[in-house]
């Protein structure tokens, strides 16, 4: 569904330009959730994102296999 993948993308672009960052958190239909903690370590490409935390090894998820984001920010604020 590209409609989708797009929107997804330009949340992810949003949150990865965000001032100040904020960390967020991908969810895959896997079930696997990512956090993001980086954004200098976050790539977007065509059909997919790279992640590569520090002292781990380099995460690769596929666009359509996103099924939400999660903005931590929004969720802490008090």
């Amino acid at each position: 569904m590209p409609g989708k993948e797009e929107s997804t993308v330009d949340t992810i672009r949003s949150l990865k330009r965000k001032e100040p960052f904020n960390p967020f958190r991908i969810v895959m239909a896997s079930g696997d959730r990512y956090l993001i903690e980086n954004p200098d370590a976050l790539a977007i490409a065509a059909t997919q994102l790279h992640y590569y935390p520090r002292g781990g090894m380099g995460i690769h998820m596929r666009l359509n296999q996103i099924v939400t984001v999660e903005d931590l920010g929004e969720s802490t604020a008090a």
